[in-house]
């Protein structure tokens, strides 16, 4: 599986609550807690939703960020999701 076709998923160990156009994010296993600014949150939801990095920009661009700086923070919230235990690589099977 390329990296493109990498499917992510939100981590079972991780809470979410929205709190006005924030998103308050709780690891409940480290007890970590991050705030996600509209545009991180967006990449959250869909990130919770599911799917490919090109979904994942479809989604973020549908709810209107769509230019070459909203995808590279795409990207930046995305690798920051990952390294901080957030969003994981989904490699269960495709439903």
């Amino acid at each position: 599986m390329g990296q493109e076709d990498r499917r992510y998923k939100v981590s079972e160990e991780v809470l979410d609550r929205n709190i006005g156009d924030d998103l308050l994010v709780h690891r409940f296993d480290n007890d970590e807690v991050f705030v996600f600014n509209a545009h991180a949150r967006i990449v959250f939801e869909a990130v919770k939703s599911g799917g490919t990095r090109a979904e994942i920009c479809r989604y973020v661009a549908e709810k209107g960020y769509g230019d070459d700086e909203a995808v590279a923070a795409v990207d930046r919230a995305l690798k920051e999701m990952l390294d901080q235990g957030l969003a994981l690589v989904d490699d269960g099977p495709l439903t």
